[in-house]
């Protein structure tokens, strides 16, 4: 454990940990708070739950909510008829090229999805023989680099010219220039 004399970072972590602790207790505050709101809201459900209301008052909400209810229909009823007088002014030949496209994309995006799935499955199979194929030659090439070669690993195979070409990346290096 490494130990460091330095007044300046003693006393910003002092008043770190001072707000977090007047932050905690704010939480717990908040917590019983809380805790008192719900019997609150729970005695409140008791006795609200006996009152029935006006009826008065119910058919007058009924009555709204069926106004709204037949506003909603109409206005649906106009805006088809915007949208439909929109289309009508659109040349049928038009709309069977557009739909004719629509539907060659639907076939092309699943074709795609196909090869997509394909290709998936292959390298599926791909992955594990070339993990076991290089992770041996991994460690052993470079067990004389101070044990550096444990943190070896695949990032690419290809194949080139009749071989397959394995690129390799070192985590303990990737992680050392990320923390610079």
């Amino acid at each position: 454990m490494l130990k460091i004399t330095n007044a300046k970072l003693y006393d910003w972590i002092m008043l770190k940990d001072k707000e977090v602790a007047g932050g905690r207790k704010i939480s717990e505050d908040m917590d019983k708070l809380e805790k008192k709101i719900k019997r609150f809201e729970i005695m409140e459900k008791r006795i609200t739950g006996k009152i029935k209301p006006d009826q008065e008052l119910v058919d007058k909400g009924d009555k709204m909510v069926k106004d709204l209810q037949k506003m909603q229909e109409e206005l649906m009823k106009i805006a088809d008829g915007i949208n439909k007088k929109k289309l009508e002014a659109v040349p049928q030949k038009m709309k069977d090229e557009h739909m004719a496209l629509l539907k060659e994309r639907e076939v092309l995006e699943r074709e795609r999805n196909k090869v997509a799935l394909k290709v998936q499955k292959i390298k599926d199979r791909i992955v594990p023989l070339v993990q076991k194929e290089v992770k041996p030659l991994l460690c052993a090439e470079r067990i004389e680099q101070i044990d550096m070669g444990r943190f070896d690993d695949i990032e690419t195979a290809k194949a080139k010219d009749g071989v397959v070409e394995i690129s390799t990346f070192n985590r303990l290096t990737d992680f050392m220039n990320k923390f610079k």
